[in-house]
């Protein structure tokens, strides 16, 4: 195959986003227009210095462009927040790249320190805490949506001591303030509030006996 052609354009013109942010070339073979590709892959690969192209070769150049692209995105995701290497995939994946693109963007970018899922479970954890408490339960329920592994999950929860009843209890005092917690809608509201930011049975029982000096009532 023979490369007739090379066109270089600056992505501002055509409000294209290429890896380099600088421009990409437009490559011709056997007088068809067949791929564009960032500056940086053009000169990394030698194009400039090629008049043919095996089919070989044209796999490893589209693959090699992909993976920059799809770096670029994934940085451009992750410039916003911190995020979850199953949460950047899902990103990737829905733009259109294939798996094998993906895992090495991935692999490049846990290595360069732009995704540790660890940290991401520290923080996590220290600014629920801080801004909208929840039980380990709940914790470990929505870092696991987040496609975290388990076992990273529960190794920084024995870390972080929390004290599920305490929680509970200062929640509800926080929640409802002066409310009388002898009458009985109340401690129904307070009941559902606590279950449903993961609190169990007799978490919340003992959260509210608590407050109401041990006093126990029948719950839901």
């Amino acid at each position: 195959m023979l490369i007739t052609s090379v066109n270089k354009r600056y992505p501002e013109e055509n409000n294209r986003q290429t890896d380099s942010g600088k421009c990409v070339f437009d490559i011709c073979i056997d007088n068809k227009f067949t791929f564009s590709i960032p500056e940086e892959v053009y000169f990394k690969l030698n194009l400039y210095e090629k008049s043919e192209i095996t089919e070989k070769e044209l796999e490893v150049i589209k693959k090699t462009s992909d993976v920059i692209t799809a770096r670029t995105k994934a940085l451009a995701y992750l410039s916003f927040k911190m995020r979850t290497a199953k949460e950047v995939e899902y990103k990737l994946a829905k733009d259109g790249f294939d798996p094998y693109v993906i895992s090495e963007v991935i692999k490049e970018l846990k290595e360069d320190g732009y995704i540790n899922d660890r940290l991401y479970v520290k923080r996590y954890i220290k600014d629920r805490m801080k801004l909208k408490p929840k039980s380990k339960n709940m914790l470990m329920f929505e870092l696991k949506n987040k496609g975290i592994d388990e076992g990273v999950i529960e190794e920084e929860l024995k870390n972080f001591e929390v004290d599920n009843v305490s929680l509970a209890k200062d929640l509800l005092l926080r929640k409802f303030k002066k409310a009388d917690f002898s009458d009985m809608k109340i401690k129904q509201k307070a009941y559902s509030f606590l279950k449903y930011r993961g609190f169990t049975h007799s978490e919340i029982i003992d959260a509210i006996n608590q407050i109401t000096n041990g006093h126990e009532d029948e719950m839901p």
